[in-house]
């Protein structure tokens, strides 16, 4: 098995942390980065522009990267896009993880430009760096390694996909973005870390995904009624995007023959993850009103 390719992780990592070095440089000036659309309309920050751009050039990175590997085109990570009369077969399913992590590590730490100093945002460009390096290389296990390396590949993707969820929850709820633009970063981003998340879990992948991106948009819409600190409705956010995961994925384990018995484990699963998101939430619910009646001010920078 041949390792990973860093003569092109490398300069992919570096180009990102250019990119996300310059924006937070043009951020410091605020209002040279602020459009006003309209007396009616909230203003808008070309940041987020800069930052799209900055994520759609990892994925291509990736792209890159992947068609280094010996064993890319009998993994399974390709798929087929239809441009005109002409099909392509591109690494898209390795380009989502990526592709958020400077969008996700740009929103949550936006929220301490006020407080964060120049050694500050160097530490979080090393953490952007190390966060990169670490999603590319476990994607090339995933397509050259051995059965345990990829299963191990997997749990670290997914503990840095919950990672990223919590950042971008905490930047929509920390903002209290009104509905269209929470849509636009929630939606997208949701339907992406699910689709990383459940992919080879369930038959009808984006369907599934979009399905739940939809319902964290509600339950995001609905937390905002909650007088409590924005971490407290990351962390909900965040339990319910567990909870859905964990049942869309017990559900797609039980696909097939075998009648009463998977309906009993869909069952089940139904009852742990739902008694797993319930005491969560009553948890949260009782160190809300905890740091309400001590006075605690947790809304954050």
């Amino acid at each position: 098995m041949s390792g990973p390719r860093f003569d092109r992780i490398v300069p992919l990592v570096t180009l990102v942390l250019v990119g996300l070095g310059v924006v937070f440089l043009l951020e410091l000036n605020t209002n040279l980065l602020i459009v006003e659309l309209g007396e009616n309309v909230p203003s808008f920050s070309v940041a987020w522009a800069l930052i799209a751009a900055l994520a759609l050039i990892t994925g291509v990175g990736v792209e890159l990267i992947a068609r280094a590997e010996p064993h890319l085109y009998s993994s399974g990570w390709l798929a087929e896009l239809t441009v005109g009369q002409r099909r392509l077969e591109l690494g898209l399913p390795l380009w989502g993880l990526p592709m958020l992590t400077p969008v996700a590590i740009f929103a949550f730490f936006r929220l301490f430009r006020g407080a964060l100093v120049t050694n500050a945002y160097l530490l979080v460009l090393v953490a952007t760096g190390l966060l990169l390096s670490v999603v590319l290389v476990a994607q090339h296990y995933l397509i050259e390694g051995n059965p345990r390396a990829r299963q191990i590949a997997r749990n670290t993707l997914a503990v840095i996909a919950y990672a990223l969820s919590f950042a971008l929850f905490s930047a929509v709820t920390f903002n209290r973005y009104r509905t269209l633009y929470a849509i636009a970063l929630i939606f997208p981003s949701t339907l992406l870390l699910v689709a990383d998340l459940l992919r080879g879990h369930v038959t009808a992948l984006w369907t599934t995904a979009g399905v739940i991106a939809l319902v964290i948009i509600e339950a995001y819409w609905t937390l905002n009624y909650w007088p409590a600190p924005f971490w407290f409705n990351s962390v909900a956010l965040l339990v319910v995007l567990y909870v859905l995961i964990g049942l869309a994925q017990t559900a797609g384990g039980t696909d097939g023959p075998g009648g009463n018995a998977q309906a009993a484990l869909t069952r089940r699963g139904m009852i742990e993850y739902g008694l797993v998101g319930g005491g969560a939430m009553v948890a949260l619910a009782i160190a809300a009103a905890i740091a309400r009646t001590q006075n605690i001010d947790l809304r954050g920078p």
